[in-house]
């Protein structure tokens, strides 16, 4: 009784490590390899189009009226020949100058000239800039029990993209674009949890699911006025599309202007993983996952000739 009851404990082991194997290899090859499906982009912004000032057209040359030529009078006859009349010289028309037409500044000279100012302050029209990948991150953070131990879970990648505009003389009048995210490159410690969230958290491993979205409502609490290195804070109020579900979601944002033509910034929020159906697979070693998801953006980005 004790040998049966022995071999079908040593059975369903064996039984628990293929399931454990089968459900390990499912994870790794349905998970991939995390490699982008193709470059990070996002819908661009263009700045408004200024209206140029019309050209005023170029005065017409007017001529010097030309003086008729007038004969000398003839003298009464006497024995010395008579003189030929002789006709006055002409004289030359003589043209008013031409002044030199002066073409009006285009729109993107205007904004040239006044967007990036030679001493190097705050400019004074609208900026577009663009979100730099390689210099720029975005990354979760989660709190979990693994083996026993509080564990902080960090995934970063730099596959992010956007493009805003800041207008300096009306701060309220600035845009933020579209910012697109590729989670199919986050990366944790842990290629093991990378691939199962690849593969069964955010399904980045189908192209369908790929790309984050937030995109944004309104800016929110905006300064009055922008200072070259000083840090202004603001809300960004979003919708944030986490593979078919999308919520509302507000940033708290940082940004600080380094010069005119570079822009640094942060933008942090927390979210509830059942909002997006976040469901943590069951792992022996794994024995709970915190709800909250801090969802951070550190960016540089960097002014567009225009």
């Amino acid at each position: 009784m004790r040998g049966g009851l022995v071999q079908w404990l040593a059975v369903a082991a064996l039984l628990g490590v293929v399931i454990a194997g089968v459900a390990y290899l499912f994870v790794f090859i349905s998970g991939g390899a995390g490699e982008a499906s193709e470059p990070i982009s996002a819908p661009q912004l263009a700045l408004p189009t200024a209206t140029a000032t019309p050209e005023p057209p170029a005065p017409t040359a007017t001529a010097a009226p030309t003086p008729t030529a007038t004969e000398a009078p003839t003298p009464a006859a006497t024995t010395a020949p008579e003189p030929t009349p002789t006709a006055a010289p002409e004289p030359t028309a003589t043209e008013a100058p031409t002044p030199a037409a002066t073409a009006a500044p285009t729109p993107t000279e205007a904004l040239a000239a006044t967007a990036a100012p030679a001493d190097g302050g705050v400019p004074t029209s609208a900026v577009l800039y663009r979100i730099v990948p390689e210099e720029s991150e975005v990354r979760f953070e989660i709190d979990e029990i693994l083996r026993g131990a509080p564990t902080l879970v960090v995934g970063t990648t730099n596959q992010v993209a956007g493009d805003f505009i800041i207008d300096f003389a009306d701060l309220g009048a600035s845009q933020l674009g579209a910012i697109r995210i590729n989670v199919r490159t986050l990366r944790t410690d842990d290629e093991r949890r990378d691939r199962a969230i690849r593969s069964r958290i955010l399904e980045s491993a189908s192209d369908q699911y790929e790309f984050t979205t937030i995109e944004p409502v309104r800016l929110e609490g905006l300064p009055e006025t922008l200072e070259i290195g000083q840090p202004a804070t603001f809300q960004i109020v979003t919708n944030l599309t986490i593979r078919d579900i999308t919520r509302e979601v507000i940033f708290e944002a940082e940004l600080t202007v380094v010069d005119p033509d570079r822009v640094e910034g942060t933008a942090v929020t927390t979210i509830l993983r059942g909002d997006y159906n976040l469901t943590i697979p069951n792992v022996p070693f794994v024995a709970s996952v915190d709800e909250d998801v801090l969802l951070g953006i550190t960016f540089v980005a960097v002014a567009v000739p225009q």
